[in-house]
This record gives structure tokens, C-alpha cells and sequence, in this order.
């Protein structure tokens, strides 16, 4: 897709244009003025139009250019289809421009349809916004239009946009928004330009586009009203919440209260604690103040890792619901989509490996995310102690947070300022190899060698005696798991909460305990399981008279714990529900009923259980069912239930 930047240059009746100016009018630098212009002569001479020149710094333009949308999307006018849904979309942004009064014949020609096929999308879409409180309405004089708050034709405009994957979905909307005035949409980007020079921000390049549709339909919409004048605070929210975060203004401290809030919370909720917090603290600022004004003012974006990360990463996903609340308090709720990326940064610090110096990588390929999922399976085979945080298409790589990686790997070059490694999607032996030793190279890594399973089966078949019910084949399969790193199913989800909360571990009692007994009481069956060693309860008071009483998760629970090294032998977890109140620190704000002491061995084998954990904690009836609870069947039943579901 060609830009809007030239589009002043092309629809002037000036026809020679020195490059000082071209550069004043455009606000490009030269280099990219250059870049844009190569590709434009390039597009105007696949559609057999006439290149512009450039000689001696000076741009001649001997003529407008014909049907210029179909050369800026690179498309043919009846060679394009578009889905039932994509199709819905349009007609209810065209409307929502009210560029001109709408008949179905314009549809049709707009949409490249038949009437037949136009009549039945209108149904449809009617259909689809009676649950919008929105309506499609028809008159003689003013064409198809429609009728709702400003508040919802606004929501549904971005959030229909969001549907809009690709560019080439956007000519339909710049043909007719440009019908008119060629330069409108250019007029609108030179308003966004001069803002996102005052505000000083950056908008992330794959979230401009949108964007820039966004205001000129609503510039459209509205009318004589100038957006950049009369709605300058909405549209401010949506600049901030496209940009990168990478900006000082003030008024944010409350954000800076939010962010500290999250931090705690998914330190509390996860278990777990940051190597760096400043710096993991930064990167939630950088990220945290554009998600707020996203949620604040409706502008979510769309997630197209999703469900991806749902499934790779469902029980951090699951605690991240309640870890988010103070933002959720400060905006409304928070969509799944929105929540997906605070995973994503959050998941890159807790799923390091804390024993050797973790890499975090991502894997591109320009054919898409199936082919990227086979990639990751070969590297993670070559890199053991690499983590993969994600693996998807190139064009997903702006919706990546950069801080929540340090390498990537990609079938083609990428603009990045991180470390970059260009393979094959299947890469032969010989390139494993040179890959390998590129990186082993770079990142300092120790020398490896991995033999084949068969080789090491027949070295040391001679000193072992295999029972009668073992196969070489299965040996062989077992030990090629351990030399890949691969693990089973079960090992990858992680423990369950009633794996960990056995009947012995399970504790009741009516005694009127200080705070510091309780912990005792409630740590001394993982003690008696050899769990634990006594340092780590004095670990954990130590902690709570140093820090404040971090281990309070509301609600009348409390978490106990402490640090791997503070004296933690084995993965484990005791209960103990106190009939009368446990005040932490003496302080009656933090009163507690039920203490479930934690003894984490990392920082991702325990979570699978914190996320049950977070589930009952979320459902207020489940909540006071744990908080009654008066025997070991009936705990055990809460969790049964939700470990079922």
C-alpha cells in the first residue's frame, strides 16, 4: 500500500516540485521521500501509467493519475472479493462517513456485489446491531444512515476497523472518503502528524493505518466540526494509546500507583519475584499507559495471538484477571485481547529459568503461524535453555511488545533493533549447524554436543540389564525426550491445585493464633513432609516484618512464601483455615482466615495451581464456600469442581 505523504504532490496543479519543498509539504525526511517514490513509480508502471521523474532534485509530474486508489492498493477495481463479513463492516463505516447519501446501487458498486447479495448483508447487519443499540434506517433524501448514540457509532466504527486485517480491505473506505476531495485523507495525516509532534509520540506503524481511517471517517462524520479542535481529547487518547509508550508528560501519576499495584499483585498472586523489578517495572510503564487510554476511551485492539496465548500460557492468562483489577477499577473492563499482552510481558520474566542466563526469543514466518510453529519446535530442539516466549507470522511482529524478547528468528529480514537471525523454515543439518554456532558465538553460550539417542542407548547397553517389558524402540524414545527437552503433557501444564493440597496438608483450627504462629501452624505439615526446612518459615516472617504484609490476597486469604533458596526442598502446599481472625502485623485491615503456604521450587511449575487458586478467588460464591469450609471432603469437592471444568 502507498502512502498518503505523496498524495499532495500528485493532485497539485503544481507539476515541478524542488525537494526542500516536497519535504516541507510531505514532512518526510529525503530517504524516505526517495523510498516512497521508487515504489510509486514502480506501482504507476505495473498499472502501464507513466512514472514520475526525479532529476537533479527536482520531482516532475507530467499528469494527475488515473484512478488512483486501485494504484495506491495495487489492485484490480473487478478482481476483488470480500467476505459476507468484511462486506457488513464497510457498508456500516460507509455509512457512518456520511460522505454522501447511500443508495444499494452504490453498495454494488462500491462492493463489487449484486444487488441480491447487498440486500441480504444490510439484513444481516441489522441483525448484528440490534444487539449494538445502533440502527440502519433508510430514506429517500438522506439515503441509508444510522441512528444511535455518538458514544456507540463510535465504538462500533473501531472496533468493526479492527476486523479490517487487511490493507487492501482499506480502498474501499479511501475510495470514497478521497471521491470528493483527493486530499482528504492526506489532510487528516498532516493534522495527526502535527499532534504526534506536540504530544511527542510514536505511533507503532502497523496500528497508523487504522488509525488514520479511524479520524478521517469520524472527520467525515462530523462534518464542518474540526476533530482536531472540538474532539481533541478523544482523539489525543487514541494517538497516546497507538503510540509505543515511549514518552514523558506529565499528569500519569496515577498510573505510576496502578503500575506499582499490578506489580504487587502478580508477585502476590504468581508467587514470584522479579531479578529486576525497575526494569520490569519500566516496561509495564512503557505498556501500561497506552493500554490505559485504549480501555478508557474504547480504542482496544484487536489480539491476534490470542488464543495462542490462552493456550500457551492459560494459567499465567487466568491470574492475570485479578492481578489487572486497579487498572480494571481505573477504566472498566478489560477484553481478553487486552489482557493477552500484559501476559505476554509479564510471561517473559516469569517463565525464565532461573538456574542458567535465559534468552527470550520469537520465531517469524512470512508464511504464517503454522509454519512458524514448526520452526519453534526445531530451535527449541537446538536451544534447550532458550525460552520461546511466541512463534507467528511476520506481519504480527509490531504487535510484540519489544521488550518481552531479546532475539528473533525469521524466514526474511526484519526491521528490528534486536537481535536478528534470518533460516530457513526447515532448515537442513548444515544450517542447524551454522546457526547454532552463530548463536553459541554471540551470546557467549558453553560448547554442546548432542548425541543421537540410538548412540547413547548402544554405549551403555553393555552395563545395563533392560527388564523383560522394555523395548529398545521405547528407550530410545525416552531418552530422545530428555536429551530435546521435550516434555509430556502433564509436565507442560504443571501441577494441579489437589496434587499439591493432599488430605495431610489440610489443616483446621478454632485456637486464637498472633500472626506469626499461624504461619508456623500452617508450614508445619510441609515440614513434616520434609517439604521445607525451618529456615523457610522464618523466611517467610522475615519477609512480612520487613516488607508489610505482602502475602495478603484480600478477601481473608493469605499466600505465605518465601524464595526458592530461602530453604525449599520440594514442590508443596499446606492449608490452614482459622476459625477466629489472624491479624497480620497486628493490623485489623489485614484480617485473615485462611493461610496456604507455598513452597515454590521456579517459577512456573507452581502456577497451574495458582490459577485454580485465582478462579475460586474470582467467584464470590466459591470464595465463601472455602471460607466456611469445615472438613477435608468438603475443600476437596471445591476443587474438584474446578479443576473439572
Amino acid at each position: 500500500m502507498l502512502s498518503y505523504n505523496l498524495d499532495i504532490l500528485l493532485f497539485s496543479e503544481r507539476r515541478f516540485w524542488k525537494l526542500d519543498k516536497i519535504l516541507e509539504v510531505t514532512g518526510l525526511k529525503s530517504q524516505e521521500f526517495q523510498r516512497q517514490l521508487v515504489e510509486l513509480n514502480r506501482t504507476l508502471q505495473d498499472k502501464s501509467q507513466r512514472p514520475l521523474e526525479f532529476t537533479n532534485n527536482v520531482l516532475a509530474i507530467p499528469e494527475k493519475p488515473e484512478n488512483f486508489e486501485e494504484i495506491r492498493f495495487n489492485i484490480a477495481e473487478y478482481g476483488r472479493t470480500l467476505s459476507e463479513e468484511k462486506r457488513q463492516y464497510l457498508i456500516y463505516l460507509l455509512c457512518f462517513s456520511k460522505c454522501s447519501a447511500l443508495a444499494i446501487s452504490d453498495f454494488q458498486s462500491l462492493l463489487n456485489v449484486s444487488r441480491n447479495t447487498v440486500l441480504s448483508d444490510i439484513k444481516k447487519l441489522r441483525q448484528q446491531l440490534d444487539n449494538e443499540n445502533i440502527s440502519l434506517e433508510y430514506s429517500r433524501k438522506l439515503g441509508f444512515y444510522l441512528e444511535g448514540t455518538s458514544k456507540e457509532l463510535r465504538k462500533t466504527s473501531w472496533r468493526f476497523l479492527q476486523e479490517l486485517h487487511e490493507e487492501s480491505d482499506y480502498y474501499v473506505l479511501s475510495k470514497h472518503l478521497n471521491h470528493k476531495n483527493p486530499l482528504f485523507i492526506y489532510q487528516v495525516g498532516q493534522q495527526i502528524s502535527r499532534l504526534m509532534a506536540e504530544l511527542r509520540v510514536q505511533v507503532i506503524h502497523s496500528r497508523y493505518i487504522p488509525m488514520l481511517i479511524y479520524l478521517a471517517l469520524l472527520q467525515s462524520h462530523l462534518g464542518e466540526t474540526d476533530i482536531f479542535q472540538e474532539d481533541v481529547l478523544e482523539v489525543e487518547a487514541l494517538l497516546i494509546g497507538m503510540s509505543d509508550g515511549s514518552f514523558e508528560r506529565s499528569g500519569f501519576d496515577f498510573l505510576y500507583r496502578i503500575g506499582f499495584e499490578i506489580m504487587e499483585n502478580v508477585m502476590k498472586l504468581a508467587a514470584v519475584q522479579f531479578e529486576d523489578f525497575t526494569k520490569t517495572f519500566a516496561a509495564l510503564r512503557a505498556h501500561l499507559v497506552p493500554a490505559y487510554f485504549r480501555l478508557k476511551y474504547h480504542f482496544e485492539i484487536e489480539n491476534v495471538l490470542l488464543d495462542k496465548i490462552k493456550t500457551d500460557y492459560s494459567s499465567l492468562f487466568e491470574l492475570m484477571g485479578l492481578a489487572l483489577a486497579p487498572l480494571r477499577e481505573a477504566c472498566g473492563e478489560i477484553s481478553e485481547a487486552e489482557r493477552a499482552y500484559f501476559v505476554i510481558l509479564f510471561g517473559g520474566e516469569i517463565y525464565k529459568k532461573k538456574y542458567t542466563q535465559s534468552f527470550r526469543a520469537i520465531v517469524l514466518c512470512v508464511n504464517g503461524i503454522s509454519s512458524s510453529l514448526i520452526m519453534r519446535k526445531r530451535l527449541e530442539n537446538m536451544f534447550p535453555s532458550m525460552t520461546f516466549i511466541l512463534s507467528t507470522a511476520v506481519s504480527d511482529l509490531d504487535k510484540i511488545p519489544a521488550f518481552s524478547y531479546d532475539i528473533i528468528f525469521s524466514t526474511v529480514p526484519v526491521m528490528t533493533d534486536k537481535k536478528l537471525y534470518v533460516m530457513s523454515a526447515i532448515p537442513d543439518s548444515e544450517e542447524e549447524t551454522k546457526l547454532y554456532n552463530r548463536i553459541a558465538q554471540d551470546f557467549d553460550l558453553p560448547g554442546f554436543y548432542k548425541p543421537d539417542a540410538k548412540a547413547i542407548l548402544r554405549a551403555i547397553e553393555p552395563y545395563v540389564d533392560i527388564k523383560s517389558n522394555a523395548t529398545k524402540k521405547q528407550l530410545t524414545r525416552i531418552i530422545d525426550r530428555k536429551l530435546n527437552n521435550k516434555k509430556t503433557e502433564s509436565e507442560a501444564l504443571g501441577v494441579m491445585l489437589s496434587d499439591l493440597l493432599t488430605k495431610e496438608k489440610i489443616c483446621f483450627t478454632d485456637e486464637k493464633l498472633d500472626w506469626k504462629s499461624a504461619i508456623e501452624l500452617a508450614a508445619q505439615p510441609l515440614l513434616n513432609q520434609g517439604e521445607i526446612e525451618p529456615s523457610y518459615i522464618s523466611a517467610i516472617i522475615n519477609r512480612v516484618e520487613e516488607f508489610g504484609p505482602y502475602i495478603d490476597l484480600g478477601m481473608g486469604i493469605a499466600l505465605p512464601h518465601a524464595r526458592p533458596e530461602d530453604g525449599v526442598k520440594k514442590l508443596g502446599m499446606s492449608f490452614l483455615r482459622c476459625e477466629q481472625p489472624v491479624y497480620l502485623q497486628d493490623d485489623p485491615k489485614h484480617e485473615i482466615k485462611i493461610f496456604i503456604v507455598l513452597a515454590a521450587i521456579d517459577n512456573e511449575t507452581h502456577l497451574r495451581a495458582l490459577s485454580t487458586l485465582t478462579q475460586i478467588l474470582s467467584n464470590k460464591d466459591e470464595l465463601n464456600k472455602m471460607l466456611t469450609v469445615e472438613t477435608v471432603a468438603e475443600l476437596e469437592q471445591i476443587f474438584a469442581e474446578k479443576e473439572g471444568e
